[in-house]
């Protein structure tokens, strides 16, 4: 399938002008895509269920949309220092000691990248409070995660073709697609044995081993039997996967979206152990 995307403006950033790719085609694994719903009234069904949802003209409003491109970041944030997961080849690289391996990157130098077509090998990630001020007015808030405790922010930015393996967060978790085209598949929290976890006293137990680019089944043999969901996210969409959900990106152009985290009422004394046990063992996960 060849998508075509949207340009944007009267001068389009370089690296969408590459956005017209052939997406790779979806493993052969029972996935049903994802419902899609205008604004529904809360998510609390869907937390209940454990299941996804793509919350369509809930980012209608927000002036990011569309205009957060490589090029616009590389203008308007170029100075803003933070952290990148070591991606090479485009998959994170773990490290038995401290679970992801990070980088410190110039958000502008990894815009540059991305515009000159040059191979990052990592996937950015930044606290919205680290980006300008007048860049922060240029988001919203979803209704869905106002005003909840321990709400986190990020800005999460990456060059085609980049993956974000298989895992699970105890938040609940809401994924705005700002720019570019991601695909996710996804699978509820009832699906966990089936998606082979790393040792729970590994540094990455929220993690799978299967790789979703090419997944093995001889390696896997009850991978075929979890069910799971896919969609891919376009400029505009709302992402909800309630807390647990096991999720996996792949990144099918130069993609830009922020993500807000927040533990349900239920998971909140889990997620504040979790975060503290991760301090103890100095853990980046």
């Amino acid at each position: 399938m060849t998508r075509h995307l949207p340009l944007v403006g009267m001068n389009p950033d370089p690296a969408e002008l590459e956005e017209a790719i052939t997406a790779p085609p979806l493993p052969l694994l029972p996935l049903r895509p994802v419902r899609r719903l205008p604004q529904p009234p809360d998510l609390g069904l869907f937390a209940k269920a454990g299941l996804p949802l793509v919350i369509e003209g809930a980012l209608r409003d927000w002036p990011a949309v569309e205009q957060w491109t490589p090029s616009y970041l590389l203008e308007h944030a170029a100075d803003v220092t933070t952290q990148a997961y070591v991606l090479p080849g485009g998959h994170v690289r773990l490290n038995d000691a401290t679970g992801f391996e990070l980088k410190t990157v110039r958000l502008g130098d990894y815009a540059a990248k991305i515009i000159a077509g040059e191979p990052t090998e990592s996937y950015l990630r930044a606290p919205i409070g680290l980006l300008p001020s007048a860049l922060q007015r240029e988001l919203g808030e979803p209704r869905y995660c106002r005003g909840r405790l321990r709400l986190k922010k990020n800005l999460w930015f990456s060059a085609a073709g980049s993956v974000t393996q298989l895992h699970f967060d105890l938040p609940h978790n809401l994924i705005a697609q700002l720019s570019g085209t991601k695909r996710f598949i996804l699978y509820p929290a009832r699906e966990r044995r089936n998606l082979y976890p790393f040792p729970i006293r590994s540094s990455v137990p929220h993690l799978s081993q299967v790789d979703l680019t090419a997944p093995d089944f001889r390696r896997f043999p009850r991978l075929p039997l979890a069910q799971g969901f896919h969609c891919e996210l376009q400029a505009g969409d709302l992402l909800f996967m309630p807390s647990r959900m096991w999720h996996f990106a792949h990144s099918l152009s130069a993609s830009v979206g922020v993500n807000f985290w927040w533990p349900p009422a239920w998971v909140m004394p889990l997620s504040i152990a979790s975060d503290a046990y991760k301090r103890l063992r100095g853990l980046n996960i």
